[in-house]
């Protein structure tokens, strides 16, 4: 019977609105309103009404426990704190904006050390730094011969994933090496690639210690040793992909695009070389298309892959908001357009024989 009274209590407590609730006299009840009426419950064990100070809830006064109870006694040790918000010095309506604008600078401030803006924080990307319309790739000389490239590529980053994709699919693992990178900015002496643990093969093979060992920037530097002072180190992004001649220790290109097209036309050679070369089985740019494959990856580019990272490094609402618009409408055009083709096409009377 106990059980029931209570849980019928603590239903009227959160069924009826409680205004510092309190049983009210009977003689109010006219010129007040309908009050709540508690019966007293008969029981050994005295029942304590708590109000809306002590948090609103009902326990016994003489065997409560925690396990019963809706909150958590308060910890015996709590980390430090000021007590500003609580004490209300400095007021709440200074101390808010004011911690919002830092925030806000230091964030702004490291988005822009992190990549390049415009004066209305829309994200700009600028041409690639590395690389410019670089010759075909040299085909090895014999079977046996060394890896004369190396890619560096990392797994968090959409441009290297492509890149990964086309070395698979044209089965260059072997003809060019890959480097997984690891994103790790505190390691990092720039950016936030470092390089793993050398591999076996490339301890083995004639290749410079930076090109294995340290981070990206390391690579970067070694690659840049022939323009730079003595002393100095590249001032420019060290990003991912990168493709490297190990051989000259020079830098092929940066651009993920490029380093795709420069793989295709060596599977290729490769392929009229040694014709059967499982290599050569897939095509990514055949020849003939290459003006209509441009169209769509500029087209692509601009619409959804940078449009991700000029949403993602806005820094003003405007800037955001300017994309975000743009890209959902265009996105749900080009859908659109394309099923329309494609029903265009699946609908038509097709010939059997």
């Amino acid at each position: 019977m106990k059980g029931l009274t209570l849980a019928a209590l603590a239903f009227a407590a959160t069924a009826v609105p409680c205004r510092g609730f309190s049983p009210r006299p009977a003689t109010s009840t006219a010129a007040a309103g309908p009050s709540l009426r508690v019966r007293p419950v008969r029981s050994s064990s005295p029942v304590a009404l708590r109000g809306a100070s002590d948090g609103d809830d009902f326990a016994s006064s003489s065997s409560s426990s925690s396990s019963s109870s809706l909150y958590d006694a308060a910890p015996t040790k709590k980390p430090f704190t000021f007590g500003i918000l609580t004490s209300g010095f400095p007021p709440q309506q200074l101390l808010v904006p004011v911690v919002k604008f830092v925030t806000f600078q230091v964030w702004r401030l490291m988005m822009n050390e992190l990549v390049t803006h415009d004066d209305q924080g829309r994200f700009v990307r600028e041409s690639f730094q590395a690389g410019n319309d670089p010759s075909p790739l040299d085909l090895p000389e014999g079977a046996n011969s060394t890896p004369r490239y190396k890619l560096y590529l990392g797994n968090p980053c959409p441009w290297c994933h492509r890149v990964k994709a086309a070395v698979a699919l044209l089965n260059l693992e072997d003809d060019v090496p890959v480097t997984t990178l690891v994103d790790d900015a505190e390691k990092a002496s720039k950016g936030g690639w470092i390089l793993p643990a050398p591999a076996a093969e490339d301890a083995a093979l004639d290749i410079a210690q930076e090109l294995i060992e340290g981070d990206l920037a390391g690579v970067y530097n070694y690659c840049y040793r022939d323009v730079l002072g003595e002393g100095e180190r590249y001032r420019g992004r060290c990003t991912a992909p990168l493709l490297v001649d190990v051989a000259s220790g020079t830098i092929v290109t940066n651009e993920s695009n490029e380093i795709m097209v420069l793989l295709n036309d060596y599977a290729r050679r490769k392929r009229e070389r040694a014709p059967g070369s499982v290599a050569a089985t897939v095509d990514l740019r055949p020849v003939g298309m290459e003006e209509e494959l441009d169209r769509a990856t500029k087209r692509w580019f601009d619409l959804l892959w940078n449009g991700a990272y000029r949403c993602g490094f806005a820094t003003s609402q405007v800037a955001y908001d300017e994309v975000r618009t743009s890209s959902l409408v265009d996105v749900c055009g080009s859908s659109a357009a394309t099923n329309r083709r494609a029903n265009s096409f699946m609908n038509r009377p097709h010939r059997t024989s």
